[in-house]
């Protein structure tokens, strides 16, 4: 029964696009042992608009799908922002101001097999995509990645 509730809590979370309720945040080891939040880095050179753009790994989930596999929900926040400088304009002073300031979201969920250590990007959703990301993000599904020492994301689930 138990692993029922369990069940219908995950679909309803994936359903709804937010990480499950009993999902273990991994975001911080996620940071710290991998290069994920440096490759964002670099997408955001590639994409991100502004002389103040920036990307953001927000959040990183982890809830067990079934004996072997394990569902990963992820968050990434790419900011574009253009700031002009200070200057005088018609001989009044003209303080610094955003041009413009928005943030695209991706969230992304996939399966990680715990035997292989092989991660499956299941679905990409770009949010707010000012950037025309979708066609991008959804070359991502279906591929697999090697998450290597995976195990050690999934302690205590």
């Amino acid at each position: 029964m138990a692993a029922r509730i369990r069940g219908i809590v995950l679909a309803l979370a994936v359903l709804f696009g937010a990480p499950p309720v009993l999902a273990k945040d991994i975001t911080a080891e996620v940071v710290r042992d991998t290069d994920l939040d440096e490759r964002l880095v670099l997408a955001c050179r590639t994409y991100c608009l502004g002389n103040r753009a920036g990307a953001t790994l927000n959040q990183v989930t982890v809830d067990r799908a079934t004996a072997t596999t394990f569902r990963v929900a992820g968050r990434a926040s790419l900011r574009n922002h253009q700031t002009t400088e200070g200057q005088t304009l018609f001989g009044a002073q003209v303080p610094i101001f955003d041009v413009y300031y928005y943030t695209v979201t991706i969230d992304a969920i996939g399966t990680l097999d715990a035997t292989t250590c092989n991660l499956r990007v299941d679905r990409v959703q770009v949010l707010d995509d000012r950037l025309n990301l979708t066609d991008v993000a959804r070359r991502e599904e279906g591929k697999v990645y090697l998450v290597p020492n995976c195990l050690r994301f999934l302690a205590g689930l």
